[in-house]
């Protein structure tokens, strides 16, 4: 089907979009932010999916896509790094408006420093290069975190697990659930050959890592003044 892809990206967007003017949640308030958090994750993001598709460690079959191409990446991947924050971000937003968490206990930044050491020392005895920048990374990320003691780590964790469920259902679909070829195909040299169904399981972590750059610069108690 030409444009499938394109379409998940709009399915992702609206339906957030939809609640985002509501009084209480008042997502759209927020916009400026979210278009900084939003240029500064694709500012990181968008190269690294370049240089991988590139090299061949992942690509897009042109079957399901409206072959319009920015670089080397469809256009549907770059809408994919502004629809799937502003979805993902909005569940952190709700969770927060109804059960409200301010702070983390220190075991949980603990917890996040000793994760994020052990990816990393994990990641590097692998060989598909996927497994081991994304590994790298989000062990860094993680570190970070866990050393600059956010408050926000706690309510994150919470959004991230339930960000998952429609993780599976999108990343099912864009891995090859349900259809008869993917419409991302990822190199089997390159990854560790664990799947959530049809989804490496190296998308988890590269979800955790865009919403952890999203969600710090939304948080971040200083910004440029356009932007707040």
């Amino acid at each position: 089907m030409k444009g499938l892809y394109l379409l998940i990206d709009a399915l992702v967007f609206l339906g957030p979009l939809t609640r985002s003017f509501e009084p209480r949640i008042a997502y759209f308030s927020k916009w400026k932010r979210m278009l900084l958090a939003t240029l500064l994750m694709m500012l990181i993001m968008i190269p690294w999916d370049i240089f991988f598709t590139l090299k061949g460690y992942w690509g897009f079959n042109p079957d399901y896509l409206v072959n319009i191409y920015i670089a080397n990446l469809p256009i549907e991947e770059v809408l994919f790094f502004i629809v799937v924050p502003f979805a993902s971000y909005f569940i952190y937003e709700v969770m927060q408006l109804f059960f409200p968490i301010n702070s983390t206990p220190k075991l949980m930044h603990n917890a996040s420093i000793l994760a994020g050491a052990f990816l990393i020392y994990a990641s590097i005895q692998q060989m598909g290069m996927y497994t081991v920048i994304v590994g790298v990374t989000l062990g860094a990320e993680l570190i970070l975190v866990g050393l600059w003691k956010v408050r926000w780590l706690k309510s994150f964790i919470r959004s991230y697990l339930i960000i998952l469920i429609p993780f599976l259902l999108v990343n099912g679909v864009l891995t090859g659930s349900f259809l008869d070829n993917p419409i991302v195909w990822y190199s089997e040299l390159e990854i560790l050959g664990y799947r959530i169904f049809t989804i490496p399981v190296e998308d988890a972590f590269y979800g955790m890592e865009m919403m952890l750059i999203y969600t710090a610069v939304m948080q971040s108690k200083w910004v440029p003044k356009f932007f707040t």
